[in-house]
This record gives structure tokens, sequence and C-alpha cells, in this order.
């Protein structure tokens, strides 16, 4: 049950968080220009159902939930908030209460902040990133439950993000003329290092997803790295809503036992209606 939950919350957050991107290059960021052309908005609600899928067997072990509120002053930030959780049943096998926060500037869509506070089972670490980027770099700090503190910096590219502030930044981009097969990077700072994943727009489709209905999506898929929950040679599939408010709305992955799934659950406060289908 461990291997189970951890692969749930920590991919289907990476997943959710990673895979909303579109036709970029690794020197490129967000092509917004102002506030208005953002494809969210203050009060957006996202909320992620987490599946376990072994042959017959399928049940939902918990859910993320993704709010973002944007911040008065100047420059113009937003702050977004991702809380990840298994369902009171599942606690009595593995316990998981994670917290992400992250704040962003508009127009830039640089991060400025990010927070990690993982508590899974036994498991606890909590990450702090402070981003400057007249030096680019990141002033990195991680407390693990048992010392020593790690305080670190990492020096980066100036379209490095951590995996919130990706996720938003990403939902800007245009898709519009993004093509089969064409692959692209992606590079997020998770704990004290940088990783770069190929990921591939596969085509056009629509998928079904309960309670939410048939949505017109842009399907894509990414590698994952060899290791204690992947083989190595599977894929990652997402599918992200064709429109422009560019919302992941399903994830598909095998693991070396079953199959993990995301689905779009609940939404609140979209800034531009989803694109359905009859």
């Amino acid at each position: 049950m461990r291997s189970i939950i951890i692969t749930l919350i920590l991919h289907l957050t990476f997943a959710v968080f990673g895979l909303s991107v579109g036709a970029q290059d690794s020197n490129s960021c967000s092509t917004m220009t102002s506030e208005n052309e953002l494809a969210y908005q203050d009060g957006e609600e996202l909320v992620y159902a987490g599946n376990y899928t072994w042959g017959p067997i399928w049940t939902d072990v918990g859910e993320i939930m993704l709010k973002t509120r944007r911040i008065i002053g100047e420059p113009i930030r937003y702050y977004v908030r991702g809380d990840a959780r298994t369902y009171k049943f599942y606690d009595n096998f593995f316990k998981v209460r994670d917290l992400y926060e992250a704040s962003f500037e508009v127009p830039s869509m640089r991060p400025v902040h990010f927070y990690r506070d993982i508590h899974e089972g036994s498991y606890s670490i909590k990450n702090t990133y402070r981003f400057d980027w007249v030096k680019n770099l990141i002033n990195v700090r991680i407390e693990r439950r048992m010392p020593p503190l790690c305080d670190t910096i990492l020096y980066v590219k100036p379209c490095t993000f951590d995996i919130l502030t990706f996720f938003y930044n990403s939902r800007n981009l245009d898709f519009t003329n993004v093509k089969p097969n064409q692959i692209f990077p992606m590079t997020i700072v998770i704990d004290d290092d940088v990783y770069s994943i190929g990921f591939r727009f596969i085509k056009r489709e629509t998928k079904k997803i309960k309670s939410i209905g048939k949505v017109n999506c842009l399907k894509f898929s990414i590698e994952v790295i060899a290791g204690e929950i992947f083989k190595g040679d599977e894929k990652i599939e997402m599918w992200v809503s064709d429109d422009k408010n560019h919302i992941p709305v399903f994830l598909e992955t095998p693991i070396i036992v079953g199959k993990v799934r995301g689905r779009l659950k609940s939404y609140k406060n979209l800034k531009y209606p989803l694109n359905m289908t009859n």
C-alpha cells in the first residue's frame, strides 16, 4: 500500500503540475503579455481525484485541490496552493497530507517563492525556494525529519520553474499550431535538483471524464525514469482541455504493479467555459 499511495500522490501531483505544457523550447517561457491574457483568474479552484487500478480492482484513494488567488499590489502577483490528501479510509493504511504553495509575478510569470511541506506515513520533508532572477539562482532550503539541514544554491536557466509555477505558466501558452509528434523539453526544480524531461504532443481527441462529461482535449505523453515505481519504458499520458483554460482533465500511467489514473473531479470559477461535446 505504501508504494501505491506514494505513486498516486507524488506522480499524480508531478504529472498534473508538469504535463500541461505547450509548444515551447528550452529558452522560451509563456508568451502572455498582460494579466487579461491569463488562462485563469482569482478564485479558480480545481479538484483532482487519484485512482489506483489493478486488473478488475480499482479505487479512488485520494485527491488534490488547487486554489488560485490574486495578490493586490505592484508588481502583480498570483498565489497558488495545492493540498494533496488520502481519503479517510486510506489514512488507516498510509496517511498523506501534502501542502504546496507558490507565488509568481505577472506578466513575467517568473516564480518568486515556493514551499512544499510533505507528510506521507512516517516520511516528511519541507522545501523552501527563493528565486533571484538578477543572478539566475534559487536559494534552496531542505528540512528533513533527521538532520542535517540543507541550505544550498542552484544556478538555473531563466525558464526554470517549481512545479506549481510551471503548471500555471504553461497554461498561458498557445497550442494552436502544435503538431503531432513534436517533442518539447520541460525544466523544473524538485528538492535540490533540476530535471529536464521530454514530452510529446500526440493528437486532439475527445475524452469522457467521470462527473464532468466529454471534453475536447489535447493529448500528450511524457517519458518516465526507471526506479522503484517505474520500469522505465512507460509513458504518462495526459489529456488537457483544448480551450483557453488548458486544464489537465485526465492522466494515466502504468506502474510496476497496476495503473495510476488521475481525473478532474470538480472545478469553480473558471475564466472560460470548458470545451465540451455531446
